[in-house]
Parts: structure tokens; sequence; C-alpha cells
């Protein structure tokens, strides 16, 4: 059984982050920056960078780090020009740069040109405002990859909380439950997510999927889709690369605390109901023993049932008799607390320290309401049934970054913790026709479970400029991830047919016990992942122009132990036994030590449900990649990665599984730019995706909020795929972009979810796929209408429109892969003006194929289209050292609705009244939220 080891865990992040005490502090103005060589984005290492202020002959100044940055401390309320020399460079001034105390300076960003005849004795001036247009436009036209991102400037400005928030404005992304990302409508599963260069591992234990919540918007410093894959990038996705970089250097002390009030329509003053038992550390979100399955069971749970019927007897009265729930007060707002510090300090030698830390905590709760029905491939109802969920959640959060630059190289030590608890009491009732309609029994159940999920993330990184031409970053890391699950209890009792009274258990004997019936599930799950990566950049010249050679490897280790006792109550009585609801057995009591004699009980193991497996992974990769310029217009990113992934799956009593693969991955991306504002861009690339360990694994597992068992598959295959992109940019001004692509996708042996009937979903492989489709973005400031109010409104809009097939066996289907949607719409209006801002967004994804049917694909799941609004409104206040903010989410709180598509082959994707089937129906509610952020020290 998985030690409960964790509280330990957190209470030492915590204590690191409490220790921190660099909060050095200047009354001087700290002004940054990076420079960087126009044409291609690459840093310049160790220029000079001087300040002059306006009437004085003195001057400060530093040199540029191994990133091009630099920081120079200056006198306020004075207005500086600074000039940037480097030996091969044509020399800049920018002027108008003004010191105000309590200002929040955005970093400057300056572009320097190579020198030549006609440059070469002059100085080159410009505005700091216009210097930072011109270098945003070289960061967007210059990119060497397909791709779409927020800069460090426009998440400073916009009043986003965590990263989940910043995603939902990237071109051709959507976020599911404001953490989950779909690109180009495509399923999660063909996304990787990487932070500081290191992949994440999932948040999630059944899917491959990170949870973008938990990294606050604060901390991040750009964030960058990939929708192409270039040699350097994970050979493992096909729909984005999401790259997320925290900050290494604040350009100014951090002291941010915030406070988060949360109002929900279906929650917040409202009923609420607690399952038990009420751990002694569930509000900080750890377990104690109260939940642990007894030991004299655990020690011999594998021959349990071999024992005298008084033993098994004595041993089931030591599982808790916790079945019953309790009406509690009524629901107060959720809360959320963070706080967000750090700095920079900067030596004598000019070396500098940067660090910048946050911690968090939430609580709260949420009601969900849940209409379930079923229906054979007949059409006929087989079952109606109503679920309230009472979901208690708490959430902690850590991260400390710590950098150390010195002379032409950087050192960065970077820690990410996340811990979410949430306690869930389900309690349904309804009507079962499985029998006939002159058979109709009544149903009441209860689900009571608690969960907890979490992740320690480190990353030790280094980047070294050793020569003019060759620059070598590396980074090692190690990650651990958790899900935990300990007594997860399920009771359900029914009535005799055509009655809605005498409610009775009817239990089957040891040989045949059934979770949904009465059981008990005890879930452990802990996974380990050791990582190491390096990468050589040589630069040199060729045709006139500067070329990179990019070389380097991967590598990563995960190590997973899983365990899983899925047990049930039944009757020592080889007949079974009937327990009639009465007023002395209730669900409160129905486990007593006298119902157990008196019914002779005993709990049982369900062995399709239950495992004991460990897992590991080694993925080893390396690469070749030459960026070549071959004009100022024409330039091609080309290359290969080979990957060798060995999976190991190791089952006691079963044959072990091991998947062995080597795949090379080549890819090209070709730009060609018609002017200086506008691109054309042709991408190719073969990409892999691989069968999560949950997915090989060879066992069952009942999601009672869904009323479906879902199987592993150990038969799986890696499915390969083939890419292609043509896309068309124009950037009319700085943070503005046009844009349309077209992309198409084949899939070999892609991995599919599909619905095998009677409430069973399980993985399979499809022969092949296709997926191709349209993309378009529009990112336009609408000061070209003329008037102050136009001249601080941005409008935002992309669309998604896909098409695709799949064949399995000797059937084609033509209609979207599982997990994709054939249309996906962002949009949103920004107003941002002397710390006033509001933003509406909203978002619409279509019809999407949630599970597919492959037994005459008459039960094919659909998830219908939703139209989610968000609101936020901001205001500075105190000289900008509040900011009050207003959001209220998915306003409009429709439905998360499935249904059953009869027609194998639809025309029509979207829900038909009369023809179609509603078989899941979920309503959230929507939440309005008042956040609260203080600034210290401004």
């Amino acid at each position: 059984m998985a030690p409960l080891r964790y509280r330990a865990l957190v209470f030492t992040i915590l204590l690191i982050c409490a220790g921190i005490a660099l909060q050095a502090q200047t009354k001087n103005q700290v002004v940054s920056g990076r420079v960087l060589e126009a044409g291609n984005n690459n840093p310049v290492v160790g220029a000079s960078v001087t300040a002059q202020a306006e009437g004085s002959t003195s001057k400060t100044g530093t040199h540029t780090d191994v990133e091009g940055r630099f920081f120079l401390s200056l006198a306020p309320n004075k207005k500086y020009s600074i000039t940037i020399t480097n030996i091969g460079f044509a020399a800049k001034k920018v002027d108008d740069i003004t010191t105000i105390p309590g200002a929040d300076p955005a970093p400057l960003s300056i572009n320097l040109e190579k020198s030549n005849a006609e440059l070469s004795a002059v100085v080159v001036t410009a505005s700091a405002k216009r210097e930072a247009i011109s270098s945003l436009y070289s960061a967007q036209k210059n990119a060497a990859s397909i791709s779409d991102g927020i800069s460090a400037e426009v998440i400073r400005k916009s009043p986003d909380r965590n990263t989940g928030e910043v995603l939902k404005r990237v071109s051709g992304a959507s976020v599911q439950d404001n953490k989950f990302v779909i690109i180009r409508g495509l399923s999660e599963r063909y996304n990787v997510s990487m932070l500081n260069n290191s992949v994440l591992p999932s948040t999630e234990a059944d899917k491959k999927a990170f949870s973008f919540d938990i990294i606050p918007a604060s901390v991040v410093d750009n964030l960058v889709i990939s929708k192409s894959a270039s040699p350097d990038l994970p050979g493992d996705f096909s729909g984005g690369a999401i790259r997320i970089t925290t900050k290494d250097y604040p350009n100014k002390k951090i002291s941010e605390l915030s406070i988060g009030i949360s109002f929900n329509s279906l929650t917040t003053g409202k009923n609420f109901y607690n399952g038990f038992p009420n751990g002694s550390y569930d509000k900080i979100g750890f377990f104690d023993d109260s939940r642990l399955i007894p030991g004299p069971y655990y020690r011999n749970k594998s021959g349990f049932i071999n024992q005298s019927p008084e033993y098994k007897r004595e041993v089931t009265k030591m599982f808790p008799n916790n079945y019953g729930s309790e009406a509690v007060s009524k629901s107060m707002p959720n809360i959320g607390i963070s706080y967000t510090g750090g700095n920079t300090k900067i030596f004598k030698s000019g070396n500098k320290l940067g660090y910048i830390y946050n911690v968090g905590y939430g609580i709260g709760r949420a009601v969900g309401d849940r209409e379930r029905s079923e229906y054979d491939i007949t059409q006929r109802n087989l079952y109606n049934y109503n679920t309230t969920n009472y979901d208690q959640k708490n959430n902690l959060t850590g991260l400390l970054n710590l950098t150390y630059s010195y002379r032409k190289s950087k050192i960065s030590f970077k820690n990410l913790f996340n811990n979410t608890f949430v306690k869930t009491l389900g309690l349904r009732n309804g009507e079962n026709l499985e029998n006939g309609e002159e058979s109709v029994f009544q149903v009441k159940s209860s689900n009571s479970e608690a969960t907890q999920n979490g992740i320690f993330n480190i990353v030790l990184e280094g980047l070294h400029k050793v020569s003019d031409n060759f620059t070598l970053d590396w980074n090692g890391s190690f990650a651990y991830t958790y899900r935990n699950q300990p007594d997860q209890r399920i009771l359900a009792y029914r009535t005799p047919d055509n009655s809605k009274t005498d409610y009775y258990l009817k239990l089957s004997n040891e040989n045949s016990p059934e979770i949904r019936n009465a059981g008990r599930v005890y879930s452990f799950l802990g996974e380990y992942i050791y990582g190491a990566s390096a990468n050589g950049t040589y630069t040199f010249n060729m045709f006139g122009e500067n070329q990179k050679f990019k070389f380097g490897t991967m590598n990563y280790y995960r190590d997973r132990t899983v365990e899983v006792d899925a047990l049930g109550y039944a009757s020592l009585n080889f007949t079974g036994v009937t327990i009639a609801e009465t007023k002395e057995t209730t669900f409160d009591n129905i486990f007593s030590s006298e119902n157990i004699d008196k019914y002779n009980l005993t709990v049982a193991n369900i062995g399709t449900n239950s495992t004991d497996y460990t897992a590991n992974a080694l993925l080893n990769a390396g690469y070749l990649m030459l960026d070549n310029k071959f004009s100022e217009k024409l330039r091609l990113t080309w290359g290969a990665r080979i990957e060798k992934y060995r999976q190991e799956l190791v089952t006691k009593g079963r044959q072990n599984m091991v998947y062995d693969n080597t795949d090379v991955l080549p890819s090209l991306l070709l730009t060609y730019s018609l002017n200086n504002k506008t691109n054309l861009r042709l991408g190719g690339s073969m990409a892999v995706n691989r069968p999560e360990f949950r997915e090989l694994a060879d066992y069952s597992v009942f999601d009672y909020d869904n009323n479906l068992v879902i199987r592993g598959n150990p038969n799986l295959e890696r499915c390969r795929n083939t890419n292609a992109d043509l896309r068309y940019e124009w950037f009319p001004a700085a943070g503005e972009i046009i844009s349309a692509s077209v992309f198409y996708k084949y899939f070999r042996d892609p991995i599919e979810q599909t619905n095998k009937g009677n409430d069973v979903l399980t993985y399979e492989n499809a022969d092949h796929a296709t997926a191709y489709g349209v993309e378009v973005e529009v990112r336009k400031k609408l000061d070209f209408i003329g008037g102050n109010f136009f001249s601080d409104l941005a409008f935002y809009a992309n669309a998604a429109y896909i098409k695709g097939s799949v064949q399995f066996g000797e059937v084609s289907y033509n209609n979207p892969m599982q997990g994709q949607s054939p249309y996906l719409i962002n949009g949103g209006l920004n107003y941002s003006h002397n710390g006033f801002s509001v933003n509406a967004l909203y978002n619409r994804i279509g019809p999407r194929l949630r599970f597919r049917a492959t037994a005459g694909a008459a039960l094919n799941i659909f998830e219908r289209p939703r139209d989610v609004v968000d609101l936020q409104i901001s205001k500075m206040f105190l000289r900008n050292r509040l900011e009050i903010k207003l959001t209220v989410s998915d306003l409009l709180a429709q439905p998360f609705t499935w249904y059953y598509k009869y027609d194998p082959n639809p025309s029509n994707l979207n829900y038909i009244a009369g023809e179609d089937r509603i078989i899941n129906s979920i309503k959230y509610g929507s939440t309005t939220t008042l956040a609260l952020k203080y600034i210290f020290g401004r």
C-alpha cells in the first residue's frame, strides 16, 4: 500500500518559500531589457549597455548576459537614453526612458542590426515605444515554426489569474474546464506540454493531459503553442506543443497578495450533504489513516476467500460502517488566496540572482446535477437516473524559481508543487426499465469517495555561451505524480417490480460480488519521472546569411506503481441474501456488526476490478536540425529526430507486457517572406502517439458518475502520424495578426476510446484516419475606426473547421476521430485604458465524438456544443497598488450533454430531436468571482 507521506512534502515546500529572505529593496528604478539580433532573434551576448540621464554627463553601464538580458539601476524621476554597442553590430540609442517611482515598466526589447559599410559609423536612434513595436514584429515574423503565443507584455496587462485563462487567448486553442487544452479540435492526447524546456507529466491518472490552472499567470514569462513539429521538440504531438516559460529575473520587486471569493449559481447558499468519514487532514488536502483498508484483510487478501466463515465475518466487521451521509450547513462562497514574491539581486561583479515564488490555497464546494439515461440499439429506454454530486474541494500550490547568471552562463532551479483534494458524495434515484415497461423498478444509491491528485516537479537547467559561435543548454528534471482514492463506497437499493416502495439490497454469494450493489475500492497510484536533455547550437555564415546547426538529446524514465483492491459485500450463503430497508436497517447502519452476523456477510475481492502492477517507460531521443537562411526572403528549418521508446507492464499473476519501438521522425518548415510584414510557410512532419499505462492495463474501473465501466486493452499499438501545414500570416502592427492555414493529418493505427455497449468503454486501434481542415485568426486593434475609445479596444477571433474519416477493419466512417470536433470558434473583445480593463470571451466547440461505437456504429456518443461566455472587469486603485476584478465564468451555464447518434455515417453531427437520444446531461451552473490583488511596495 502506498505510504501516506505526502504531507511532509508540502510542508517542506511551504517552509522553503516562507524562508526566502532576499527581498532586496532599492530607492532607484530598475530598467531591464533584452538585446536580440535583428532577423533571427538570437541573443546578443556581452553587449555594452550604458544609460545617461538628460542633462547629465555621467553614465551607468552593464553588459548583457548569456540570454542578452540586462538590468540597470537608475535614479527616479529622470529621463534617460540607453546606448547599446557590440562588435559586429551597428550601435543603437534608445531615448525617452522615464523612471517613475512605483511604475511597472515592461522590459525593453531591443534589436541590433549587423554592421556593414553603410552602418559602421552610424548610431541608430529610436524611441523606447517604437523599439518595442519593432522587436515584437521581429519575434513574430522570425519564429522558426508555425506557432501562436502570448508575450510577457500581453500577460502582464491581462487580468488572467492562471495559465488556463491565458491559453484562452491563443489562436486555435480551446480550454476545457479552465485547465485542459484542445488544439485544432483534436483530443488532448495529441498534445505535449513543456515547462521550462522539460516535458510535463500528466496531472491525470487515466489520460495524457495537464491541468494548466495550477500555474499562476503572474509567474509566466511567455507561452507558445507550436502547431508544426521541429526536430528539437518532442515527437509525440500532432495537435500542439504547449511551451511555458516562467520568469527568471523579475524586473522589479514582486510582492502580491491575491484573494478571490466565488459564488456559484447551483451551490452558494444552497443545501449541501456530506459523506463520511471526515478525515483529520481533509481540509488541507491529505489523508489520515481513517480510510485505509483493515490490516488483517490486506495481509491475507490473496487467500481471504479460503479463510473460515468466522474469520471472514470478524474481519468484515473491521471495515468502517460509514455508507451514510448527513445534511450540513448551506454552502458559503468559495475562497482562494495566494501570495507571489520575487526580486533580482545584482552584484557588483554584474552577476545576477533572480528568484520568484508563489504559494496558494483554495477551498470550496461544488454541486452538479446529472441526468443519466440509457438506450439499446433499437432505441428502447433502459433506465433514467438523476444524480446530485456534492463536492468539497481544496487545492494547495507552491512554486519556487531560483536563477543565477554569471559571465556567459545561467543556472536555474525551478520547482512546482500542486495538491488537489476532492471529497464527493453522489446521491442517485431513478427508474430501471431493463426488464420491460411492465416490470419497472425504482433505484436509489449513493457513492462516497475522496480523491487526492498531486504533482511535484523539479528542473535544474543551464545555459552557456561556450564561444562566439557555440551555445550549450541542458536540464535535468525529477517529477512525482500521484492519485490516491482510498475507500470509495457504493451502495444501491432497488424495489420489487412495479413498486415505488419496499427498497432492498440484493447480495450474491462471495464468488460473484458486485461493485454496483455494495462495493468498496481502495486505489493508490504513484509515478516517478526522471529526465535529462542537452542541446548544442552552432552558428555559421553561408550564402551571406547567418545559419544555425542544432543537435541534442532528450531522455526520461517513468516508473509507476498501481494498486487497486476492489471489494464487494457478499453473503456466505450460496444462494445470497436479500436485506430489506427498514427503520432499523438504513444506509447509515446496514453493515453494522449485528447485521454482518445476522445476514452472514463478508467482503470479497472483485478480480476484474482489482490490479497490482508496476510499469516503466524509457525514452531515448536524439536529433539533428539545420536552420538555413538562403536570402532575406527564404528560410528552411529541417532535420530529423529519432526516438526509441520502451514500455513494460508487470502485473502479478499475468504475463509481462513489453512494447519496444524505434521511430525516425523527419520534419521541415519552409518560410518565404513576401515582404517585411508577411510570411508564407509550408511545413511537413512525422510524429507518434503512444498508449498510456492506464490504457494498456487490463482491468476495469467503474465510473459511478457516468454509470460506465472502463477497461484497458493490452493489445494497443502506437499511432504514427504524418502532418502537413500551409500558412499565410500578415502582421499589420505590433501585437496584431491576420492568418489563414490549411492542414492535413494522416493517422496510422490511431487510438480511440470505444463504446462496446452495455455501459462498457475500452480502447482500440483503428486502421487509419485522416483529419484535414482550415484555420483562420484575426487579432486587431480597432484604432483605425478613430476616437480614443477605439484606440484602446482590441478584437480577436480564431476558428477552425475540420473534416475527416476513420477506417475500422472493412468499415469506413465519414466522421471525426474520437475526441475530435468538426469546428472550433474562439472570439473576444478587450478594452484597456488607465488601469481599467474589460474582457469578453466566447467559445464554441462543435459536436465532439466522445466515444466511438465499433459494433455496427449505432451507439456513437457525441458531446453537444455549448456556447461559453466569460466576462471580466478589472480596475486598478490606490496608485495601481490594488486591483479589483469581477469575473463571470460560463455565463449561459448550458448543460454538458452527451447523445447517441444512431446513423453510422450521419451528414449532420448535431443533435436532432426525435432521431437521437440524450443519455447524459450535467449542469454545473455559472460562477461569479470577486478577486482582489494588492501589490506591496509600489
